[in-house]
């Protein structure tokens, strides 16, 4: 419902909706121009290519925002400790996202949020690319 609010103000959008492998895409009503995706592969790809992402707080998706340093806008599921605690409090910690919650956010919200932070600069914490190696020394070090 956001779609021809944000159309108005940014007249060439292009919104993509990823429903993933649960939901059909056909299934959604959407407004005319919106696409949709069921299933993605590599969707850090597509992410990586994004001006802005909505997304729900999965640990993983905003993670890999967040590496890819993308304007995001977050959902964590109201009540899931997970997405409200520790995901929330991490990217807290980077910087990262602008979390928003489902039950306080109508349309036009949603599409000022969209309006004021697409293809925005950011400037989240670096994160830590070296677990392996980090992992690996101590491994090493049990058998030195």
């Amino acid at each position: 419902k956001s779609y021809p609010l944000i159309k108005r103000e940014i007249p060439d959008v292009r919104m993509i909706l990823v429903t993933g492998p649960r939901l059909a895409g056909d299934s959604i009503n959407v407004p005319k121009g919106v696409e949709t995706r069921e299933y993605v592969p590599s969707l850090y790809l597509h992410l990586a290519a994004c001006d802005l992402a909505i997304v729900q707080a999965g640990g993983t998706t905003t993670l890999e925002l967040t590496a890819l340093k993308k304007p995001f806008l977050y959902f964590p599921i109201e009540g899931h400790c997970e997405q409200e605690k520790y995901v929330a409090g991490r990217l807290l910690r980077h910087r990262a996202g602008i979390g928003m919650k489902l039950s306080e956010t109508d349309p036009q919200k949603l599409a000022e949020r969209v309006v004021s932070n697409i293809g925005k600069e950011t400037d989240y914490a670096p994160i830590s690319a070296d677990g392996a190696r980090n992992a690996a020394r101590l491994i090493l070090k049990q058998f030195s």
